[in-house]
């Protein structure tokens, strides 16, 4: 199926935001941040899909939510706060939830692997809680950034190492490190996927045919392998549809 999602949308309210989505995809991929935390939203979450047929999977809190994080303090707050919107998700039978690995920040700088090791320990603590929910978790390959772990696929899967936590596949993010391509044989742990284009520099969200990654190529690849959600991560709901259209035509 294909759905969309965009943090503009945590700057608006939601039920008139799902009512215009509603118009034009089944799925919306919500970021539980802003006016669309998840906590805040139960009712419409229910309307939408009892009275739209719409269906939800939802991106777990990122502003200043570091699982990596070298301070133990942060990373247990952080923990917590990716738990409460998993016991969310089991209220509202939402089955998958996109999470962003660590991120490189304070005195981590001084050893960079420390970053790494602790996000696949809170991987780990929370593949644990996703089990007792219900969810599925869809761990997200990131954007070249001085301060980003997971940006390969070698260091996506030392993370996962010891578990059964999926992958969220982002087309844009591998973009930007030049790792489309290597990222693509692990097509078989990918339950989730987002769809957006740049030049190759920065994380811009284009439309999905405007950038160097090379789009038809990999949904060719996705085509015979692939039987999950793919998701539209747009700047906002007109530059989504475009992609949705050009996703459709690639898909036929």
């Amino acid at each position: 199926m294909i759905g969309i999602g965009s943090p503009t949308f945590c700057l608006m309210p939601f039920d008139g935001t799902l009512e215009r989505i509603s118009k034009h995809f089944e799925l919306w991929e919500i970021l539980s941040e802003g006016e669309n935390r998840i906590e805040f939203i139960e009712r419409g979450v229910r309307y939408g899909m009892e009275s739209l047929g719409m269906r939800f999977q939802v991106h777990a809190p990122l502003s200043d939510v570091n699982i990596g994080s070298a301070h133990e303090p942060m990373r247990s707050a952080a923990l917590e706060e990716i738990r409460k919107t998993m016991s969310w998700c089991r209220q509202l039978d939402l089955k998958l939830m996109t999470l962003h690995p660590g991120f490189v920040q304070g005195i981590a700088f001084l050893d960079r692997s420390k970053a790494v090791e602790r996000t696949r320990l809170s991987v780990a603590e929370l593949e644990r809680t996703a089990r007792e929910n219900s969810v599925l978790i869809a761990l997200e390959n990131m954007p070249a950034n001085i301060n980003a772990t997971c940006t390969t696929p070698e260091e996506l899967l030392q993370v996962l190492e010891g578990t059964e936590v999926g992958v969220c596949f982002d087309v844009g993010h591998a973009n930007t490190t030049g790792n489309v391509d290597a990222f693509l044989p692990l097509v078989g742990r990918f339950i989730n996927v987002h769809l957006h284009n740049n030049g190759g520099q920065w994380d811009e969200h284009n439309v999905i045919d405007d950038g160097s990654a090379e789009m038809a190529k990999v949904i060719s690849q996705l085509k015979g392998s692939y039987q999950g959600n793919m998701v539209i991560e747009s700047t906002d709901l007109e530059t989504g549809i475009r992609s949705k259209e050009k996703l459709e035509a690639l898909l036929r």
